[in-house]
């Protein structure tokens, strides 16, 4: 491979990166139509780097090409949020069960240093937006990393789709004036060090299978009164559909 072979590559890479991060944060809104040019623009990364980026995310499932009219970041609705969170009450617990018991001393760390930045952040701040950010951060963290200890490229393919579409619904829940103190996490709830010290699979599916029904179902409840959801689809509060497919 040549060194502009390698440049160009990279470039792709960094604009795939950028363009995801931009999307798993809703800084590019379900359902917002996009454009090649507007992206290399708007990024100052060139076409072929966007273009490369975007056929990868279109893989991803979180843009779809428009025939003739560029693409558009993946809607969200009611009943893809609501199959999102059914599959992960299947894969969630799924990749604790598998991946706990072969993590290393060193992954073990990662994810206690996780789980007492969380209490921290909410013993000091309190259940904030900021915080709320933060928190989807570090438990993707720390799924991440037990997805990787289970050793399983389907696992872990499955799982990188998976939160990054989570991360979506979170971020749209946390910009939410509606947004309530929340559910309980695994966690925060006694005995959790323990069980994730002792590599009890079983008990850490167990907490994860029951946190996710409690946020599915938090989730769905917000949104039913979500005051911009048109035609089914959720729409960041503030957009119109005429400012999405413009």
């Amino acid at each position: 491979m040549s060194d502009s072979d390698l440049d160009a590559a990279s470039l792709g890479e960094a604009a795939y990166r950028r363009l995801r991060a931009d999307i798993v944060s809703c800084r590019l809104a379900p359902g917002e139509r996009i454009t090649e040019r507007g992206l290399a623009a708007a990024t100052g990364f060139g076409m072929s780097p966007i273009r490369d980026a975007l056929r990868r995310l279109d893989h991803d499932g979180l843009v779809r090409t428009l025939p003739r009219k560029g693409y558009q970041v993946k809607p969200l609705t009611i009943k893809t949020v609501d199959d999102l969170f059914d599959f992960w009450s299947v894969l969630g617990p799924e990749v604790a069960r598998r991946g706990l018991p072969r993590t290393t001393d060193e992954q073990i760390e990662r994810i206690i240093a996780g789980r007492d930045e969380i209490m921290r952040l909410t013993k000091e701040t309190g259940h904030t937006r900021e915080v709320a950010l933060r928190t989807v951060e570090i438990l993707d963290e720390m799924f991440t990393t037990l997805a990787e200890a289970a050793d399983n490229d389907y696992l872990t393919n499955a799982h990188v789709r998976v939160s990054a579409e989570l991360a979506r619904v979170w971020t749209l829940v946390a910009e939410s004036e509606l947004m309530d103190p929340g559910v309980e996490l695994p966690v925060q709830q006694e005995g959790w060090k323990e069980d994730i010290l002792r590599r009890d699979g079983a008990k850490c599916a167990q907490l994860v299978r029951a946190h996710i029904e409690q946020s599915h179902n938090r989730v769905l409840r917000m949104l039913v009164r979500w005051p911009s959801v048109i035609a089914a689809e959720v729409v960041p509060l503030g957009r119109t559909a005429r400012q999405r497919q413009g």
